[in-house]
């Protein structure tokens, strides 16, 4: 094992497409704080010079039963969906880490697939990078190039998701590799009237104890929060995040929430952890 080999740390980031300025248009002065957050992700992540990125969207098909891991050497995405195809990204698909993802996840009798083209009725989209990678894609590459690898979010546990952590964790260890895991995901969709997913008082309550969390690095609270309150909140991020918890169970970390805000309704959390013997200030 090389030194300083595993996951180097981790961040919680949104993807609404309006971060995209064609997209966004005037709207995205409404998340100039969202925005400024990705932006600093980015720098800090740069010092970080991790070797892969391991990625988690909720976006991507989702399997019942099982997790996915996409296996094709070159991920492709646009913002089609979203009127703007012309943006497009291309990442190198990191095939050791996804190998030996594949073959932990197999001696463990663990859930994990491999995903090729795959269209559900939840990613009607044969392109391999959903808006849930795309995004955060979008800013992370203005200042850090390496390969990626993504998985998506399931119908099992939360306690599997982070047993899926745990092999992201191994697989950087066993291939040598410096990894650094993007949690993407929103919170609570139903901050304020007039929300996407309609309105509940509830929604501010699981956003605050989730930017507690993320103030904190005390992820074993996940599993305090009620599932009542979880449904009543209407996210999209929280078996993203278990995964993060994952590949930095037991670790010291240094904390950082780089913005949080809501303005339409959804809330957008940056949230930065990283290990401290990587010297993070």
């Amino acid at each position: 094992m090389a030194a300083g080999a595993g996951i180097v740390g981790g961040c919680i980031v949104p993807h609404p497409p309006l971060l995209i300025p064609p997209i966004g248009g005037k709207d995205i002065e409404k998340v100039s704080s969202t925005q400024k957050g990705m932006e600093e992700l980015g720098r800090r992540l740069a010092g970080l010079a991790p070797d892969v990125l391991i990625m988690i969207s909720p976006h991507s098909p989702i399997y019942r039963d099982a997790f996915g891991i996409k296996i094709v050497p070159l991920l492709e995405g646009s913002f089609a969906a979203f009127g703007r195809p012309q943006i497009r990204i291309a990442k190198n698909n990191d095939l050791d880490i996804v190998g030996i993802m594949l073959q932990e996840a197999a001696k463990r009798d663990f859930p994990l697939e491999p995903m090729n083209n795959v269209v559900t009725r939840w990613s009607p989209s044969h392109e391999q990078l959903d808006h849930g990678l795309l995004v955060p894609l979008f800013y992370l590459d203005n200042y850090i190039e390496t390969p990626i690898t993504c998985l998506s979010i399931s119908g099992l546990s939360y306690k599997d998701h982070f047993e899926l952590g745990r092999i992201a964790l191994e697989a950087c260890r066993q291939s040598g590799r410096r990894g650094f895991f993007i949690a993407s995901g929103d919170l609570s969709h139903r901050l304020i009237q007039g929300a996407p997913a309609g309105y509940n008082p509830r929604g501010k309550d699981f956003d605050s104890r989730i930017v507690d969390i993320a103030c904190s690095g005390d992820f074993d609270a996940l599993n305090q929060i009620p599932e009542d309150l979880v449904e009543a909140a209407g996210e999209c991020g929280f078996r993203s995040i278990h995964t993060l918890c994952g590949t930095l169970k037991d670790a010291e970390l240094e904390n950082k929430v780089l913005s949080y805000e809501g303005p339409y309704g959804v809330g957008y959390l940056v949230a930065l952890h990283i290990k401290k013997e990587e010297g993070a200030d």
